[in-house]
């Protein structure tokens, strides 16, 4: 058996808004590619429409009875839920079906985890696992312990002791990774603070993977990071200095529909490059189905805000003109204006056209807005 068979996957989703007929078409395809760059092979797609969230399983009784039948059928290894799990519904869905399951937040987690190579990276990557475990280790732990005390007479007895030393040293651990990330913020912080002293406008790109950000950054520096389809290819920002025009760019982890905000919480230095910038870039791919590209926008929009990025700073820049009509383009635009009322402009990175207009575009919003207050960096 080849290495897929170790990895058979059950992809499950509950749909609420169930007069939605478009949106959840495009996050489970969104979805679908996040379980496959894992490493998972997709053998099913399970969908419910249900309004109402089932406190216990998420999904209901029926559903759950359908996936536990295919997950015993197709020799299932493990099950992705789209949806984000709390504790008591991933431990129950878990001893209902008797495999993994894994909810979107620790999908983008095992995503990140094939990704991250430097050690801010990894360690930013170990505080959201140990974030996200702890309160399920709780849950499954507290119950083991119900189960065994009638067992006994008083008194604690071995599993209790273990339990709490179990949870003492994983919040040691937290509070070790959380201490060695705070030096390397203050660094971090530090370096910024010398970049803003030069007078040099510091320029972000965000947006949604695979919308060329990278490419961008290459195109306006002269870099040769990696370009590549993979998700979340960037997970340590790379800062480079452009001589003509002279600007600081940085280009950071890119971003996902519906990204947990305590995933990326979990991130700060690459928040600090986003906050700390004097212009942000949110790059958006022209090529993209018109309903996907409003998504993008906005949930990139919604996790810049919930960020602490001041709006006045944001260019939306139109990447891959080269790969669509003018019409499109247009129609892009009005939208960008009328739904959010920002600046746009439209460029290629692939074939380098208008990038004089997006840097002139750049500068005057740098005139217009100001240098970010340093404290903005920290909050």
């Amino acid at each position: 058996m080849g290495e897929l068979a170790l990895n058979r996957a059950l992809v499950a989703m509950l749909r609420q808004r169930v007069h939605d007929h478009v949106e959840w078409t495009l996050q489970l395809e969104e979805f679908l590619q996040l379980i496959e760059a894992a490493g998972f092979d997709v053998i099913e797609t399970v969908l419910q429409t249900r309004v109402k969230i089932h406190g216990g399983y998420m999904f209901g009784r029926g559903k759950l009875a359908e996936i536990a039948t295919l997950v015993a059928l197709e020799d299932i290894d493990v099950v992705a839920v789209y949806n984000v799990l709390t504790s008591m519904q991933k431990h129950n869905l878990q001893r209902e079906l008797g495999v993994p399951v894994l909810d979107r937040y620790e999908v983008v987690l095992q995503v990140f985890d094939r990704e991250a190579r430097d050690r801010v990276s990894k360690l930013q990557l170990e505080l959201a696992r140990l974030q996200k475990s702890y309160p399920f280790i709780k849950v499954i732990e507290s119950e083991r312990l119900l189960k065994e005390r009638p067992a006994r007479r008083g008194g604690r007895g071995p599993g209790e002791y273990a339990y709490h030393a179990q949870l003492r040293q994983l919040r040691k651990r937290i509070a070790k990774v959380t201490a060695e990330l705070a030096r390397f913020r203050r660094e971090h912080q530090r370096r910024m603070q010398k970049r803003n002293e030069l007078g040099v406008p510091m320029v972000c790109f965000v947006g949604c993977y695979n919308a060329g950000k990278t490419s961008l950054f290459n195109a306006l520096t002269g870099a040769d990071k990696e370009v590549s389809d993979r998700p979340f290819t960037t997970l340590a920002s790379k800062w480079s200095k452009a001589v003509h025009p002279e600007m600081f760019f940085v280009d950071t982890i890119g971003f996902a529909l519906d990204l947990d905000p305590e995933l990326i919480s979990a991130f700060q230095l690459n928040l600090d490059d986003m906050r700390g910038s004097d212009v942000v870039l949110l790059v958006v791919d022209l090529s993209d189905p018109m309903q996907l590209l409003k998504m993008k926008v906005r949930s990139s929009l919604e996790i810049l805000q919930e960020t602490g990025v001041d709006e006045a700073r944001i260019i939306v820049v139109l990447n891959k003109t080269d790969l669509v009509g003018h019409e499109l383009t247009e129609e892009v635009g009005s939208f960008i204006q009328e739904d959010y009322g920002l600046p746009s402009v439209l460029v290629s990175a692939e074939t380098e056209w208008n990038l004089g207009e997006l840097t002139s575009g750049i500068r005057r919003l740098y005139n217009d807005v100001g240098a970010v207050p340093s404290s903005s960096v920290s909050s």
